[in-house]
């Protein structure tokens, strides 16, 4: 997820630097910081599992890949590891604003809309039919006229209806020209595009860059449709009646409404005057390389994070290997999760349990392309030792195969060691013959005992047997395991 962050973040930052090239239309530089935007929901990610969907496996890789997973297993009960709780309240935190801005974006664009409907009534204008020509508009926008706005906006997002004030008094050409602005954005989408831009800012809030591209846009939008007005009418006319209607306050945005006052007036009344003297750089060419590009870097980095890399064994896999073991009683419980390393998505996982000092195997069915196959998970239960997992390649698919539980070598009984102890406690000694021996030591609960020795080059059993029966203390040893308790 932070990966994909920053790799959307770095493309929305060359997109808001591109976009304020002088030579740019205003509907190409909408289409640049758009796209820009909507990568945040395009992980590169999904690239490997969309290939692999058409029979591309990007890995390469047939076979077993052999990770050692997990550390040193101890007799005692080991505990799962909680989950931290800052991710999960970070999490909450985040959902939390995000639904907040949501849904305040969605009652303030209702509240408009009510209020934009209230005491309208129909109205037949032909500047309206003229001004859907001029805009490229085929499909049918009703007109209302409404003495509860001050300023032309359009509504709905997919039965149109622009709305103008009661009491406007325009003239007939530059009523049409309002309506053309209006008629503009029906043909551009920009209701349906500001929800989704609500949608993204809302998911985005914490991003700084989102916060300054909604605005981009926001100007963008409105330029785009001033520039189909110029470029099929009378520039002085358009700005008379720019200058009419903005003499209300400026109507407070909302999703799903377009409205033709913006606080970025001025600056559209100073490109409407620049309108046409500069030769601005072909919009299709430019917005089809800008997303080519961003489509390019989507996929390449998708790509190049599926692919193999080159190092030790556990870097060249994609997959990540998890692997954990719980104590209870005469039984080792083992988990492993399988995850892509790209994104971390859940691939297969298996549990099995296994007696210490025996074999456990696990039979489970996997369907795949040839009609199922038997999956075989074997544990060795040695109480200490390191987890080896052997994942078997089939095809795109990393499959559990087996798990062994390799013993770490420790002293053997022929083995001496010295000791110099002086009121050292039961526990602590015992802790370090594990330390020593590589063997699994378990103390019968309660058992408190302080020990004073002074031992010299023996072997480590004849030290053992000498420490507990200082202590009044018995011993009793299962394959890899000795039990301590009192005589």
């Amino acid at each position: 997820m932070i990966v994909h962050l920053l790799e959307s973040t770095l493309l929305l930052a060359i997109a808001l630097l591109f976009a304020h090239l002088p030579r740019l239309a205003a509907r190409t530089r909408y289409a640049i910081v758009f796209s820009a935007l909507m990568k945040f929901a395009i992980p590169s990610a999904i690239v490997p599992r969309l290939l692999a969907a058409f029979g591309i496996d990007l890995t390469g890789m047939k076979g077993t890949i052999v990770i050692s997973a997990l550390g040193p297993l101890s007799m005692a009960s080991l505990p799962q590891t909680a989950a931290p709780v800052w991710p999960m309240a970070a999490a909450a935190i985040w959902a939390a604003i995000a639904i907040a801005l949501l849904a305040r974006s969605f009652v303030r664009g209702r509240a408009a809309v009510r209020v934009a409907l209230a005491n309208a009534v129909a109205a037949e204008d032909v500047a309206l039919v003229r001004a859907r020509g001029r805009a490229g508009v085929t499909r049918d926008v009703r007109l209302l006229r409404s003495s509860s706005i001050a300023t032309p906006a359009t509504i709905g997002l997919f039965r149109p209806i622009i709305i103008i004030p009661a009491d406007t008094q325009l003239a007939g050409a530059e009523l049409e020209t309002i309506l053309t602005h209006e008629s503009a954005h029906i043909a551009r989408r920009d209701n349906l595009l500001s929800v989704i831009e609500a949608i993204a800012g809302s998911a985005l809030w914490f991003h700084p860059l989102v916060w300054i591209a909604r605005r981009v846009l926001d100007a963008a939008r409105e330029e785009a449709c001033d520039s189909v007005v110029i470029a099929s009418g009378d520039t002085n006319t358009y700005l008379t009646a720019l200058e009419k209607v903005c003499g209300a306050a400026i109507a407070p945005r909302a999703a799903g409404i377009s409205c033709i006052v913006s606080n970025t007036i001025q600056e559209r009344m100073n490109a409407i005057m620049r309108f046409g003297t500069r030769r601005l750089l072909p919009h299709r060419a430019v917005t089809s390389a800008v997303i080519a590009l961003i489509a390019i870097a989507t996929v390449g980095t998708g790509v190049a994070r599926a692919l193999p890399q080159t190092g030790d064994d556990t870097a060249a896999t994609p997959y990540k290997i998890e692997v954990t073991a719980t104590r209870t009683d005469r039984y080792f419980g083992f988990s492993v999760t399988i995850r892509s390393r790209a994104d971390g998505h859940e691939i297969h996982s298996a549990r099995l349990k296994a007696r210490i000092e025996e074999w456990a195997t696990v039979r489970s069915e996997k369907s795949d392309s040839d009609g199922g196959h038997e999956t075989i998970i074997r544990a060795k239960g040695q109480t200490d030792g390191t987890a080896t997992v052997e994942i078997v390649i089939d095809g795109a698919t990393p499959i559990v195969r087996r798990i062994v539980a390799i013993p770490n070598e420790g002293k053997t009984s022929n083995e001496t060691i010295s000791l110099n102890l002086k009121d050292a406690e039961i526990h602590d000694v015992l802790r370090t013959f594990a330390q020593l021996t590589k063997m699994n030591i378990a103390i019968e609960p309660g058992v408190t005992r302080f020990v004073t020795e002074d031992l010299h080059e023996i072997p480590w059993t004849e030290a053992l047997d000498k420490i507990l029966d200082d202590a009044n203390l018995q011993q009793k040893r299962v394959g890899n395991t000795i039990y301590i308790s009192r005589k």
